[in-house]
Protein backbone atom coordinates (compact mmCIF):
# COMPACT_ATOMS: atom_id res chain seq x y z
CA UNK A 1 0.00 0.00 0.00
CA UNK A 2 1.34 3.40 -0.92
CA UNK A 3 1.54 5.92 1.94
CA UNK A 4 2.44 9.54 1.90
CA UNK A 5 3.30 12.01 4.61
CA UNK A 6 2.04 15.55 4.24
CA UNK A 7 4.94 17.50 2.81
CA UNK A 8 7.33 19.45 4.96
CA UNK A 9 6.48 22.51 2.92
CA UNK A 10 2.84 22.38 4.02
CA UNK A 11 3.88 21.88 7.63
CA UNK A 12 6.38 24.72 7.45
CA UNK A 13 3.69 27.09 6.28
CA UNK A 14 1.77 26.32 9.48
CA UNK A 15 4.48 27.92 11.58
CA UNK A 16 2.91 31.33 11.23
CA UNK A 17 4.04 33.67 13.97
CA UNK A 18 5.62 31.04 16.20
CA UNK A 19 8.95 32.83 16.28
CA UNK A 20 9.63 31.45 19.76
CA UNK A 21 10.57 28.07 18.29
CA UNK A 22 11.82 29.18 14.89
CA UNK A 23 15.36 27.83 15.36
CA UNK A 24 14.23 24.41 16.58
CA UNK A 25 11.61 24.28 13.83
CA UNK A 26 14.06 25.01 11.04
CA UNK A 27 16.54 22.49 12.45
CA UNK A 28 13.80 19.87 12.67
CA UNK A 29 12.66 20.51 9.11
CA UNK A 30 16.24 20.25 7.82
CA UNK A 31 16.80 16.98 9.68
CA UNK A 32 13.48 15.61 8.42
CA UNK A 33 14.37 16.42 4.81
CA UNK A 34 17.76 14.72 5.29
CA UNK A 35 16.15 11.60 6.72
CA UNK A 36 17.75 12.14 10.12
CA UNK A 37 14.61 11.26 12.01
CA UNK A 38 16.08 10.83 15.49
CA UNK A 39 17.57 14.31 15.27
CA UNK A 40 14.32 15.72 13.88
CA UNK A 41 12.45 14.07 16.73
CA UNK A 42 14.58 15.89 19.31
CA UNK A 43 14.06 19.24 17.61
CA UNK A 44 10.30 18.87 17.31
CA UNK A 45 10.05 17.70 20.91
CA UNK A 46 11.60 21.08 21.82
CA UNK A 47 9.01 22.80 19.64
CA UNK A 48 6.15 20.98 21.39
CA UNK A 49 7.61 21.62 24.85
CA UNK A 50 7.83 25.36 24.20
CA UNK A 51 4.48 25.71 22.38
CA UNK A 52 2.25 22.78 23.47
CA UNK A 53 -0.90 24.34 22.01
CA UNK A 54 0.48 24.85 18.52
CA UNK A 55 -0.82 22.08 16.21
CA UNK A 56 2.06 22.34 13.73
CA UNK A 57 4.58 21.11 16.28
CA UNK A 58 2.52 18.08 17.23
CA UNK A 59 1.88 17.37 13.56
CA UNK A 60 5.54 17.29 12.56
CA UNK A 61 6.57 15.35 15.65
CA UNK A 62 3.91 12.78 14.78
CA UNK A 63 5.25 12.53 11.21
CA UNK A 64 8.79 11.95 12.46
CA UNK A 65 7.61 9.29 14.89
CA UNK A 66 5.70 7.48 12.13
CA UNK A 67 8.86 7.37 10.05
CA UNK A 68 10.55 5.58 12.95
CA UNK A 69 7.64 3.12 13.38
CA UNK A 70 6.84 4.63 16.78
CA UNK A 71 3.20 4.36 15.89
CA UNK A 72 1.64 4.66 19.34
CA UNK A 73 3.58 7.84 20.23
CA UNK A 74 2.90 9.26 16.76
CA UNK A 75 -0.82 8.71 17.22
CA UNK A 76 -0.84 10.75 20.44
CA UNK A 77 0.72 13.80 18.79
CA UNK A 78 -1.28 13.58 15.56
CA UNK A 79 -4.46 13.26 17.57
CA UNK A 80 -3.47 16.37 19.54
CA UNK A 81 -2.80 18.29 16.31
CA UNK A 82 -6.25 17.33 15.06
CA UNK A 83 -7.90 18.35 18.35
CA UNK A 84 -6.27 21.77 18.15
CA UNK A 85 -7.32 22.28 14.52
CA UNK A 86 -9.99 19.71 13.56
CA UNK A 87 -10.90 21.22 10.19
CA UNK A 88 -7.39 20.91 8.76
CA UNK A 89 -7.34 18.28 5.99
CA UNK A 90 -3.63 17.58 6.51
CA UNK A 91 -4.24 16.72 10.15
CA UNK A 92 -7.26 14.55 9.32
CA UNK A 93 -5.25 12.64 6.72
CA UNK A 94 -2.26 12.10 9.00
CA UNK A 95 -4.44 11.01 11.91
CA UNK A 96 -6.29 8.54 9.70
CA UNK A 97 -2.96 7.10 8.61
CA UNK A 98 -1.80 6.84 12.22
CA UNK A 99 -5.00 5.06 13.27
CA UNK A 100 -4.45 2.58 10.44
CA UNK A 101 -0.85 1.91 11.42
CA UNK A 102 -1.96 1.31 14.99
CA UNK A 103 -4.53 -1.27 13.92
CA UNK A 104 -7.49 0.94 14.79
CA UNK A 105 -9.18 0.41 11.46
CA UNK A 106 -12.71 1.63 12.15
CA UNK A 107 -11.37 4.90 13.58
CA UNK A 108 -9.07 5.25 10.58
CA UNK A 109 -11.99 4.85 8.18
CA UNK A 110 -14.14 7.26 10.17
CA UNK A 111 -11.42 9.92 10.16
CA UNK A 112 -10.53 9.52 6.48
CA UNK A 113 -14.17 9.77 5.48
CA UNK A 114 -14.21 13.30 6.87
CA UNK A 115 -11.97 14.31 3.98
CA UNK A 116 -13.30 15.50 0.65
CA UNK A 117 -10.73 13.99 -1.72
CA UNK A 118 -11.26 16.88 -4.14
CA UNK A 119 -9.65 19.12 -1.52
CA UNK A 120 -6.40 17.17 -1.79
CA UNK A 121 -3.74 17.84 -4.43
CA UNK A 122 -4.41 15.81 -7.56
CA UNK A 123 -1.31 13.69 -7.01
CA UNK A 124 -2.44 12.71 -3.50
CA UNK A 125 -5.99 11.64 -4.30
CA UNK A 126 -5.09 8.10 -5.37
CA UNK A 127 -3.06 7.62 -2.18
CA UNK A 128 -6.02 8.82 -0.14
CA UNK A 129 -8.38 6.28 -1.74
CA UNK A 130 -5.85 3.48 -1.20
CA UNK A 131 -5.48 4.44 2.45
CA UNK A 132 -9.25 4.55 2.89
CA UNK A 133 -9.61 1.20 1.11
CA UNK A 134 -7.15 -0.43 3.51
CA UNK A 135 -9.00 0.95 6.52
CA UNK A 136 -12.39 -0.15 5.18
CA UNK A 137 -11.22 -3.63 4.20
CA UNK A 138 -9.63 -4.29 7.58
CA UNK A 139 -12.66 -3.00 9.41
CA UNK A 140 -14.89 -5.42 7.51
CA UNK A 141 -16.46 -3.18 4.87
CA UNK A 142 -15.16 -4.92 1.75
CA UNK A 143 -17.72 -3.40 -0.59
CA UNK A 144 -16.79 0.17 0.30
CA UNK A 145 -13.09 -0.79 0.17
CA UNK A 146 -13.52 -2.02 -3.39
CA UNK A 147 -15.17 1.25 -4.38
CA UNK A 148 -12.29 3.18 -2.83
CA UNK A 149 -9.72 1.15 -4.76
CA UNK A 150 -11.61 1.79 -7.99
CA UNK A 151 -11.57 5.51 -7.28
CA UNK A 152 -7.85 5.31 -6.56
CA UNK A 153 -7.25 3.76 -9.97
CA UNK A 154 -9.50 6.29 -11.69
CA UNK A 155 -7.61 9.11 -9.96
CA UNK A 156 -4.34 7.80 -11.47
CA UNK A 157 -5.44 6.20 -14.77
CA UNK A 158 -1.86 5.51 -15.87
CA UNK A 159 -0.81 3.85 -12.61
CA UNK A 160 -0.54 0.10 -13.31
CA UNK A 161 -0.20 -0.73 -9.61
CA UNK A 162 -3.46 1.06 -8.80
CA UNK A 163 -5.34 -0.88 -11.48
CA UNK A 164 -3.68 -4.09 -10.34
CA UNK A 165 -4.72 -3.53 -6.71
CA UNK A 166 -8.30 -2.83 -7.76
CA UNK A 167 -8.34 -5.79 -10.16
CA UNK A 168 -7.16 -8.26 -7.52
CA UNK A 169 -9.66 -6.91 -5.00
CA UNK A 170 -12.51 -7.12 -7.51
CA UNK A 171 -11.52 -10.67 -8.48
CA UNK A 172 -11.35 -11.79 -4.84
CA UNK A 173 -14.73 -10.16 -4.18
CA UNK A 174 -16.32 -12.23 -6.96
CA UNK A 175 -16.55 -9.42 -9.52
CA UNK A 176 -14.70 -11.37 -12.18
CA UNK A 177 -15.61 -9.06 -15.07
CA UNK A 178 -14.45 -5.97 -13.14
CA UNK A 179 -11.26 -7.77 -12.15
CA UNK A 180 -10.52 -8.76 -15.74
CA UNK A 181 -11.03 -5.22 -17.01
CA UNK A 182 -8.79 -3.69 -14.34
CA UNK A 183 -6.08 -6.32 -14.72
CA UNK A 184 -6.10 -5.88 -18.49
CA UNK A 185 -5.36 -2.18 -17.96
CA UNK A 186 -2.62 -3.06 -15.47
CA UNK A 187 -0.91 -5.40 -17.95
CA UNK A 188 -1.22 -2.88 -20.75
CA UNK A 189 0.43 -0.21 -18.60
CA UNK A 190 3.15 -2.60 -17.36
CA UNK A 191 3.64 -5.05 -20.21
CA UNK A 192 6.80 -6.49 -18.71
CA UNK A 193 5.36 -7.25 -15.28
CA UNK A 194 5.03 -11.03 -15.10
CA UNK A 195 3.00 -11.04 -11.86
CA UNK A 196 0.35 -8.84 -13.44
CA UNK A 197 0.07 -11.08 -16.52
CA UNK A 198 -0.22 -14.12 -14.27
CA UNK A 199 -3.09 -12.55 -12.30
CA UNK A 200 -4.74 -11.47 -15.56
CA UNK A 201 -4.50 -15.02 -16.97
CA UNK A 202 -6.06 -16.54 -13.84
CA UNK A 203 -8.88 -13.98 -13.90
CA UNK A 204 -9.56 -14.72 -17.58
CA UNK A 205 -9.71 -18.47 -16.90
CA UNK A 206 -12.37 -17.97 -14.23
CA UNK A 207 -14.16 -15.48 -16.48
CA UNK A 208 -14.18 -18.10 -19.24
CA UNK A 209 -15.77 -20.67 -16.91
CA UNK A 210 -18.51 -18.20 -16.04
CA UNK A 211 -19.54 -17.50 -19.64
CA UNK A 212 -22.72 -19.05 -21.01
CA UNK A 213 -21.91 -19.43 -24.71
CA UNK A 214 -19.14 -21.47 -26.30
CA UNK A 215 -17.94 -18.47 -28.32
CA UNK A 216 -17.63 -16.28 -25.22
CA UNK A 217 -15.81 -19.03 -23.36
CA UNK A 218 -13.29 -19.58 -26.14
CA UNK A 219 -12.68 -15.83 -26.50
CA UNK A 220 -11.87 -15.47 -22.80
CA UNK A 221 -9.70 -18.58 -22.72
CA UNK A 222 -7.82 -17.49 -25.85
CA UNK A 223 -6.89 -14.22 -24.14
CA UNK A 224 -5.84 -16.25 -21.11
CA UNK A 225 -3.55 -18.34 -23.32
CA UNK A 226 -1.77 -15.22 -24.58
CA UNK A 227 -1.32 -13.84 -21.05
CA UNK A 228 -0.18 -17.18 -19.60
CA UNK A 229 2.31 -17.71 -22.42
CA UNK A 230 3.99 -14.41 -21.54
CA UNK A 231 4.35 -15.69 -17.97
CA UNK A 232 5.76 -19.04 -19.09
CA UNK A 233 8.15 -17.34 -21.50
CA UNK A 234 9.62 -15.39 -18.59
CA UNK A 235 9.68 -18.40 -16.29
CA UNK A 236 8.93 -21.86 -17.67
CA UNK A 237 8.18 -23.42 -14.30
CA UNK A 238 5.77 -26.32 -13.83
CA UNK A 239 3.08 -24.07 -12.35
CA UNK A 240 3.34 -21.57 -15.20
CA UNK A 241 3.17 -24.31 -17.84
CA UNK A 242 0.13 -25.73 -16.07
CA UNK A 243 -1.48 -22.28 -16.25
CA UNK A 244 -0.88 -22.19 -20.02
CA UNK A 245 -2.33 -25.67 -20.44
CA UNK A 246 -5.44 -24.88 -18.44
CA UNK A 247 -6.10 -21.90 -20.69
CA UNK A 248 -5.43 -23.97 -23.82
CA UNK A 249 -7.90 -26.63 -22.72
CA UNK A 250 -10.56 -23.98 -22.22
CA UNK A 251 -9.79 -22.48 -25.63
CA UNK A 252 -10.07 -25.99 -27.18
CA UNK A 253 -6.45 -25.82 -28.33
CA UNK A 254 -6.04 -29.48 -27.47
CA UNK A 255 -3.01 -30.36 -29.57
CA UNK A 256 -1.13 -27.39 -28.15
CA UNK A 257 -2.24 -28.41 -24.67
CA UNK A 258 -0.78 -31.90 -25.18
CA UNK A 259 2.61 -30.37 -26.03
CA UNK A 260 2.47 -27.99 -23.07
CA UNK A 261 1.48 -30.74 -20.66
CA UNK A 262 4.25 -33.01 -21.86
CA UNK A 263 6.65 -30.19 -21.00
CA UNK A 264 4.97 -29.77 -17.62
CA UNK A 265 5.21 -33.45 -16.70
CA UNK A 266 8.89 -33.35 -17.66
CA UNK A 267 9.31 -30.59 -15.07
CA UNK A 268 7.30 -32.39 -12.41
CA UNK A 269 5.98 -35.88 -13.05
CA UNK A 270 4.74 -36.40 -9.52
CA UNK A 271 1.82 -34.00 -9.55
CA UNK A 272 -1.45 -35.62 -10.53
CA UNK A 273 -3.01 -32.56 -12.15
CA UNK A 274 -0.79 -32.37 -15.23
CA UNK A 275 -1.53 -36.04 -16.00
CA UNK A 276 -5.24 -35.43 -15.49
CA UNK A 277 -5.21 -32.45 -17.87
CA UNK A 278 -3.17 -34.48 -20.35
CA UNK A 279 -5.81 -37.22 -20.29
CA UNK A 280 -8.47 -34.62 -21.06
CA UNK A 281 -6.51 -33.21 -23.98
CA UNK A 282 -5.71 -36.64 -25.45
CA UNK A 283 -9.36 -37.76 -25.15
CA UNK A 284 -10.71 -34.63 -26.85
CA UNK A 285 -12.62 -34.94 -30.12
CA UNK A 286 -9.76 -33.19 -31.95
CA UNK A 287 -7.02 -35.57 -30.72
CA UNK A 288 -8.79 -38.87 -29.94
CA UNK A 289 -5.77 -40.73 -28.64
CA UNK A 290 -7.85 -42.81 -26.25
CA UNK A 291 -5.32 -45.46 -25.16
CA UNK A 292 -2.78 -42.74 -24.33
CA UNK A 293 -5.53 -40.80 -22.59
CA UNK A 294 -6.39 -43.79 -20.39
CA UNK A 295 -2.73 -44.23 -19.49
CA UNK A 296 -2.45 -40.57 -18.48
CA UNK A 297 -5.67 -40.79 -16.44
CA UNK A 298 -4.40 -43.85 -14.59
CA UNK A 299 -1.15 -42.04 -13.83
CA UNK A 300 -3.22 -39.19 -12.44
CA UNK A 301 -5.15 -41.69 -10.32
CA UNK A 302 -1.97 -43.15 -8.90
CA UNK A 303 -0.61 -39.72 -7.95
CA UNK A 304 -3.83 -38.13 -6.65
CA UNK A 305 -3.64 -37.35 -2.98
CA UNK A 306 -7.26 -36.72 -2.02
CA UNK A 307 -10.40 -38.76 -2.48
CA UNK A 308 -11.97 -35.95 -4.49
CA UNK A 309 -9.04 -35.91 -6.92
CA UNK A 310 -9.14 -39.69 -7.21
CA UNK A 311 -12.83 -39.53 -8.11
CA UNK A 312 -12.01 -36.99 -10.85
CA UNK A 313 -9.36 -39.34 -12.23
CA UNK A 314 -11.77 -42.30 -12.12
CA UNK A 315 -14.35 -40.22 -13.97
CA UNK A 316 -11.81 -39.47 -16.71
CA UNK A 317 -10.94 -43.17 -16.95
CA UNK A 318 -14.66 -43.90 -17.28
CA UNK A 319 -15.04 -41.31 -20.05
CA UNK A 320 -12.12 -42.73 -22.05
CA UNK A 321 -13.39 -46.32 -21.77
CA UNK A 322 -16.86 -45.17 -22.73
CA UNK A 323 -15.35 -43.72 -25.90
CA UNK A 324 -13.53 -47.01 -26.48
CA UNK A 325 -16.84 -48.85 -25.91
CA UNK A 326 -15.13 -50.83 -23.13
CA UNK A 327 -18.35 -50.84 -21.18
CA UNK A 328 -17.29 -53.05 -18.28
CA UNK A 329 -14.22 -50.89 -17.57
CA UNK A 330 -16.28 -47.71 -17.99
CA UNK A 331 -18.92 -48.91 -15.50
CA UNK A 332 -16.28 -49.88 -12.95
CA UNK A 333 -14.52 -46.52 -13.29
CA UNK A 334 -17.72 -44.49 -13.01
CA UNK A 335 -18.76 -46.48 -9.94
CA UNK A 336 -15.42 -45.68 -8.33
CA UNK A 337 -16.01 -42.05 -9.27
CA UNK A 338 -19.39 -42.15 -7.53
CA UNK A 339 -21.22 -41.12 -10.72
CA UNK A 340 -24.42 -43.15 -10.71
CA UNK A 341 -25.81 -41.20 -13.65
CA UNK A 342 -22.83 -42.09 -15.83
CA UNK A 343 -23.12 -45.75 -14.80
CA UNK A 344 -26.77 -45.74 -15.86
CA UNK A 345 -25.88 -44.06 -19.16
CA UNK A 346 -23.16 -46.61 -19.94
CA UNK A 347 -25.46 -49.51 -19.04
CA UNK A 348 -28.09 -48.10 -21.41
CA UNK A 349 -25.49 -47.59 -24.14
CA UNK A 350 -24.28 -51.15 -23.63
CA UNK A 351 -27.88 -52.41 -23.94
CA UNK A 352 -28.38 -50.34 -27.09
CA UNK A 353 -25.06 -51.54 -28.51
CA UNK A 354 -25.99 -55.16 -27.78
CA UNK A 355 -29.40 -54.64 -29.38
CA UNK A 356 -27.81 -52.99 -32.40
CA UNK A 357 -25.36 -55.87 -32.60
CA UNK A 358 -28.22 -58.37 -32.47
CA UNK A 359 -30.12 -56.48 -35.17
CA UNK A 360 -27.00 -56.23 -37.30
CA UNK A 361 -26.42 -59.97 -36.88
CA UNK A 362 -30.00 -60.65 -37.94
CA UNK A 363 -29.64 -58.35 -40.92
CA UNK A 364 -26.40 -60.08 -41.82
CA UNK A 365 -28.18 -63.44 -41.64
CA UNK A 366 -30.96 -62.10 -43.83
CA UNK A 367 -28.37 -60.87 -46.35
CA UNK A 368 -26.66 -64.27 -46.26
CA UNK A 369 -29.91 -66.14 -46.84
CA UNK A 370 -30.86 -63.72 -49.61
CA UNK A 371 -27.50 -64.29 -51.26
CA UNK A 372 -27.92 -68.06 -50.98
CA UNK A 373 -31.40 -67.80 -52.48
CA UNK A 374 -30.04 -65.75 -55.36
CA UNK A 375 -27.24 -68.20 -56.02
CA UNK A 376 -29.70 -71.10 -55.90
CA UNK A 377 -31.91 -69.40 -58.45
CA UNK A 378 -28.90 -68.88 -60.72
CA UNK A 379 -27.98 -72.53 -60.39
CA UNK A 380 -31.52 -73.61 -61.22
CA UNK A 381 -31.43 -71.51 -64.37
CA UNK A 382 -28.37 -73.45 -65.48
CA UNK A 383 -30.22 -76.78 -65.28
CA UNK A 384 -31.93 -78.17 -68.47
CA UNK A 385 -35.26 -76.45 -68.72
CA UNK A 386 -34.43 -74.24 -65.75
CA UNK A 387 -35.02 -70.95 -67.57
CA UNK A 388 -38.51 -71.80 -68.86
Amino acid sequence: MKTTAVTVLVAALLLGGATLVEAEWEAGVAAFKAGKYAEAEREFEEVVAKQPDWPGGHFMLGQVLLQQKKNKEALEHLKRAYELKPDDVSYQYALGQAYLQNGRYSEAAQMLRKINPASLPKGKQANYHELLAAALERSGDSGAALTALKRAAEAEPNDSDAWYAYGIAAFNAGDTAGGVTALEKATRLASGDVAKHQAYAKALIRYGREQKTSAAKEAAYSKAVAAAQKVAAANGSYDNLLLVAEAQLGAKQYSDAVQTLNRATARNGNDWLAHYYLAQALASDKVRQYPQAESAARQALGKAGTEADKRRAWAQIGYVNEKLKSYDDAVLAYRNAGDAGAVQRVEENRRIAAENQRIEAENEEIRRLEEERRKLEEELKELPGGGS
